[in-house]
């Protein structure tokens, strides 16, 4: 198949797959096999399912009943050649170049970010033997994580989107100059293209940095990403904000978090037909509630599996800020997650990131 970019992937700076709709890899660029562990040649023709286990993928023209993640951002695990795993930030947008649909998955390593959170983590039983300010080193955490996802947001907004823009207007201005009805016709298929492209990559920002947590509406970024979970899944939800206490923007955001990694798992393995999710005022901190009506699993034997370290992270968020954490499922009786995590202090000191413009 003929190169579908107007540039080789090579030339681009993360690691770059382009995957069919199947699933299959077409072309990747060198920082992609480095980071799976393969030579260049190796890559191709490989399922992607390899490179990213226990991820039920959806990609442009596939068939799934639990809608896609293509045009998002998200936190997956995945697998080097040696069967070791790692935490990857990757980004998914569906393109379509004439009849052919494809999907550009730009994937970072995000260990770095995680030995940071380590390394933070681990200072943090360091206060606590100490009897020292838990909840600073706590900040220092949120801020680490949400530090890592504006800097990705910002270089996405301030290279990416620009040089599509300024394509996208040239492709414009040459469209007028042409007057052949086949020459116009595919350039407006190259702009519906880019288009699209700029709409999921805006969809990206949106995900890592939720305008509405900002503003303090919490309930608000959380309706938000439910009703477009709804749209592409058909999942029907519920939500109960019953949240009257502002919280800092870092407790805000770590509650986003946590319940979305729940909200992934819904979409990923639940089957569900409808999800509730309840924010309750309950001891100086905030009670979540998520249950959903799916198929439900045995938690003994699913947490510990490769693929599924959603379940962890969400204990993890929760203890870290000094609440709790309860899952509980059985197979065929759905699942509900529940945690708890205090406000802290409220704050109107600004946050990092907050500088970046949607």
């Amino acid at each position: 198949m003929t190169n579908p970019l107007a540039e080789p992937p090579a030339a681009l700076p993360d690691a770059v797959v382009i995957v069919n709709s199947r699933g299959r890899i077409i072309q990747a660029n060198a920082a992609a096999a480095a980071l799976f562990g393969f030579e260049e040649h190796e890559i191709d023709g490989m399922s992607v399912r390899a490179l990213f286990p226990g991820w039920p993928l959806i990609f442009p023209g596939g068939r799934s009943g639990q809608g896609g993640q293509a045009g998002h951002y998200l936190e997956l695990v995945g697998r080097h050649r040696d069967s070791s795993q790692f935490p990857a930030i990757v980004s998914v947008m569906p393109v379509r170049i004439g009849n052919v649909p494809i999907a550009v998955m730009n994937i970072r390593d995000s260990g770095e970010s995680q030995r940071v959170q380590h390394v933070l983590a681990r200072g943090l039983e360091t206060v606590m033997a100490g009897d020292m300010d838990r909840q600073a080193l706590l900040r220092q955490l949120a801020r680490a994580r949400e530090e890592e996802r504006a800097r990705i947001a910002a270089d996405i907004h301030d290279d990416a989107i620009q040089t599509l823009s300024a394509a996208n207007l040239r492709l414009q201005q040459l469209r007028l100059r042409l007057h052949d009805p086949v020459e116009r016709q595919v350039l407006e298929k190259l702009q519906d293209a880019l288009n699209l492209t700029l709409s999921h990559l805006r969809q990206v920002i949106y995900d890592l940095r939720p305008p509405g947590l900002e503003d303090g509406s919490l309930g608000a970024a959380l309706r938000v990403y439910l009703e477009q979970m709804h749209s592409e899944t058909g999942v029907a939800y519920r939500l109960d904000d019953r949240v009257s206490v502002r919280a800092r923007d870092s407790t805000a955001q770590l509650i986003y978090r946590t319940v979305r990694e729940a909200l992934v798992n819904v979409r990923q393995h639940a089957r569900a037909s409808t999800v509730t999710v309840e924010l309750l005022d309950i001891e100086d901190g905030c009670l979540v509630r998520i249950v959903d009506d799916g198929v439900g699993y045995d938690p003994a034997d699913v947490e510990d599996r490769p693929g599924h370290l959603g379940l962890a992270l969400i204990r993890e968020r929760a203890e870290l800020a000094g609440g709790w954490c309860r899952i509980e499922s059985s197979p065929g009786s759905g699942t509900t997650v529940e945690f708890w995590v205090p406000f802290g202090e409220s704050s109107t000191e600004p946050e990092p990131g907050h500088e970046l413009a949607g």
